[in-house]
């Protein structure tokens, strides 16, 4: 199986698109990691990356 990279974002990325601060993701992450997908985003050293999926329900998350 290959990863399609396209489909993964930073956590910078992924709150940018989300239209949040830079660091929303990151915080929420730190803060209250259950508010994020499982399974849709995963800490690689220091960085956190999330999928294009996860993002779009966290979008749904936010507009409620």
């Amino acid at each position: 199986m290959q990863i399609n990279l396209d489909d993964l974002y930073t956590a910078k990325d992924a709150s940018i698109l989300l239209g949040k601060n830079p660091s929303y993701v990151k915080i929420l992450h730190n803060k209250t990691p259950e508010k994020l997908p499982k399974g849709q985003y995963r800490k690689i050293g220091r960085e956190l990356i999330i999928t294009k999926d996860g993002i779009e329900r966290l979008r749904r998350e936010i507009q409620k």
